[in-house]
């Protein structure tokens, strides 16, 4: 059994704020591959009973965490690219639609804004899926390489906002009023949605809870004691 700590209640901090940003702004992507990459990080225990750090990096990285890391990680990034390719076919067709008004029409500018950056979540998603090991030297190491392996979705999320915003621009020249409402409504309702699942929940690794975390908010059954 296990009860969660949600942000609803916890107090608000600044760590909460970084949270709160990531789900908003990233959906919460970044967070979860950080969370997942320190789990193949192990610590060890220091050896000096008096030193007053209990904890130390080992500098290693555990394989079978890693390799189950990996497995989500490459299933994540296919599923990304699968979704990125279809994306091009939409700003493909979109151009075309558009391609009468040029180059300086705003809408086309940032469909292919868009294009970039859905064929620069596949080009990056192609280049993290080959098999590779990693370990966190530093922390330094450790921040560069949650970059890294966020971009591929960093990359398709924001070139599918690119593309929503040319939806909505090109509505907006063409006075399109009852579609630009409908499409602020909506924005509006995915917001609150990603806000309220913030607050709500906690999060988890991809494949299994951190020991440290489940141990904190383990709850155990309390045996039955016979009449």
């Amino acid at each position: 059994m296990y009860c969660c700590e949600p942000p609803l209640r916890q107090p608000f901090t600044k760590v909460s704020l970084y949270s709160l940003i990531c789900m908003l702004m990233f959906l919460g992507h970044p967070e979860f591959i950080q969370r997942s990459l320190k789990a193949t990080q192990p610590r060890s225990k220091s050896n000096n009973e008096h030193s007053s750090i209990a904890t130390q990096h080992s500098h290693t990285t555990n394989l079978d965490d890693w390799k189950e890391f990996w497995k989500m990680f490459q299933k994540d990034v296919g599923n990304i690219n699968l979704l990125a390719t279809v994306l091009l076919a939409g700003n493909a067709n979109f151009l075309n639609i558009t391609n009468q008004h040029g180059l300086s029409y705003w809408p086309q500018k940032l469909s292919y804004a868009s294009l970039m950056a859905a064929l620069g979540s596949i080009l990056v998603g192609l280049a993290v899926r080959n098999p590779r090991i990693f370990t966190a030297h530093s922390r330094g190491y450790f921040q560069a390489m949650v970059l890294v392996l966020g971009f591929p979705f960093e990359l398709f999320l924001y070139s599918i906002i690119l593309f929503i915003a040319a939806l909505i621009v090109h509505l907006a020249i063409n006075s399109a009023a009852v579609q630009i409402y409908a499409a602020i409504a909506i924005m509006c309702l995915v917001i609150a949605t990603l806000f309220f699942y913030w607050l709500v929940t906690e999060p988890i690794d991809g494949w299994r809870f951190l020991p440290q975390e489940c141990g904190k908010h383990r709850v155990e059954e309390t045996p039955q004691v016979p009449v």
